[in-house]
């Protein structure tokens, strides 16, 4: 409608102008030295709007023609991330089938042309490393630090994570060069500690730990399961005991009960047959929370009465009654406690479920100590096979 109306205003506005212009057209002189142009104000009007119109037209073809190389570059510019841009998906494409050496090879041949040139590379060189083509990888890295200089950021972090396994000392040098230009950046702080945490460089990642607390680099689970492979793994390199007292004592009382952290602490103690006290904190820490090495560990134990222990690790038989684990342990404790027919019946079924050497041991011992001494070469000879079984 609004359109109807704006015609029927121009063609009445055009049919009044034509109608005055006939009935009076108006005269105009124009005076040129001796020379005398007369012609109708009409004339004069229609001229100079078509003479407009001439130079406008005029105009825009010199621009045009200007213009035409820049829009001709333009064009074949276009054309170009249009073929990289196809060659990426291709690339992808191959990548979902797991045809990594197609997915390289669609990737980096136009790298150069896309607008999107550091994934090309970035992406070719995971696909190159994914085939152990390394040499092929470092040169793709090596192009994307030459194409695009201020990425450093992101192009180390990919150069980390691809070289983690192959040259980790290498990666971590990348790693903690980054972290110390750029000591906010989240990802990398989170990658940092990711290495440390695989490389079991504790006390680098206990000075991390603030500031991985404070910032968002990782949640809040990814964070307190790093606090806890932290300890585990600071109580499990240490090599004296006054350092594993002095460790433990720096813990809460939550942290002590934590099966993984309490593992490696009681792993520490048992190898230097200090075992005062162990029982009650892994049966603490049991009651919490279900942990089949501390179960284990529980059965290993030594000091004091193994039938009060016995007494106590029977009721779980019924949370757990097919865990291998358990029984090997109750076994072990049966057997202690000179209840010979009860142990082997658990280590027996222990072995039924899960066939392991040092069950195979467990058992061949408890035969030893009631005097079956045939029954226990029996027991070895069949271990024997299990291994032999295990080996081929």
């Amino acid at each position: 409608m609004k359109q109807v109306i704006i015609w029927a205003l121009v063609f009445g506005l055009s049919t009044a102008l034509a109608t005055l212009a006939l009935y009076d057209s108006g005269r105009l002189s124009m005076v040129w030295g001796d020379w005398i142009i007369e012609t109708s104000l009409s004339f004069a009007l229609a001229g100079g709007v078509l003479g407009f119109l001439l130079v406008y037209l005029l105009m825009r073809l010199l621009i045009t023609l200007w213009q035409l190389p820049k829009r001709l570059k333009h064009r074949k510019r276009l054309k170009r991330y249009s073929k990289a841009e196809n060659a990426m998906a291709k690339g992808m494409i191959a990548l979902e089938y797991g045809d990594w050496h197609r997915a390289e090879k669609q990737l980096i041949k136009s790298a150069k042309h896309s607008e999107a040139g550091l994934v090309h590379y970035l992406s070719a060189a995971k696909m190159a490393d994914n085939q152990q083509a390394y040499e092929r990888r470092d040169q793709y890295l090596a192009q994307a630090r030459a194409e695009y200089p201020e990425d450093y950021v992101t192009i180390g972090l990919v150069e980390a994570r691809l070289l983690g396994d192959q040259k980790p000392d290498v990666a971590l040098t990348i790693l903690e060069t980054l972290h110390q230009q750029h000591p906010k950046q989240t990802t990398v702080l989170a990658e940092y500690a990711r290495l440390l945490q695989r490389l079991k460089l504790w006390d680098k990642l206990e000075t991390l730990l603030p500031k991985l607390k404070r910032s968002s680099a990782i949640d809040r689970e990814h964070f307190a399961e790093l606090e806890v492979q932290l300890w585990a793994g600071k109580l499990a390199s240490v090599s004296r005991e006054e350092e594993l007292d002095a460790l433990w004592q720096q813990l809460d009382n939550r942290q002590k009960l934590n099966p993984d952290i309490l593992s490696e602490y009681i792993e520490q103690r048992l190898g230097w047959q200090q075992e005062v006290g162990l029982a009650d904190w892994i049966e603490k820490s049991l009651k919490r929370q279900w942990n089949d090495r501390l179960v284990y560990q529980y059965g290993r134990l030594t000091l004091g009465p193994a039938f009060e222990r016995l007494k106590k690790a029977e009721p779980w038989v019924k949370k757990q009654p097919e865990n291998p684990v358990l029984l090997l342990t109750l076994g072990r404790l049966a057997c202690r406690s000179q209840m010979w027919g009860l142990g082997q019946s658990y280590l027996k079924k222990s072995l039924s479920l899960r066939p392991e050497i040092e069950t195979f041991h467990a058992l061949a011992q408890c035969y030893e100590a009631e005097g079956e001494e045939r029954q226990a070469a029996l027991t070895y000879k069949e271990a024997i096979l299990q291994l032999e079984k295990k080996q081929s």
